[in-house]
């Protein structure tokens, strides 16, 4: 189980970067900076799912 979250956090990190790397094609924006907010959003990944946060948790409801 803890594999597969780690191996969805990379996946899911690398699309993200990846993503944010084609679009910003005219932006000046540096590999550093797309790998960084890429590890972040996939560390916020890794905790929704390890802690389970949902929606409702979110919201208070």
């Amino acid at each position: 189980m803890k594999n597969d979250t780690i191996t969805l956090a990379a996946l899911l990190g690398t699309i993200v970067a990846s993503a944010a790397f084609l679009l910003s094609s005219q932006a000046q924006v540096s590999v550093e900076a797309i790998v960084g907010y890429g590890s972040v959003i996939a560390l916020l990944g890794v905790a929704a799912l390890e802690y389970r946060i949902s929606w409702k948790w979110l919201g208070g409801l």
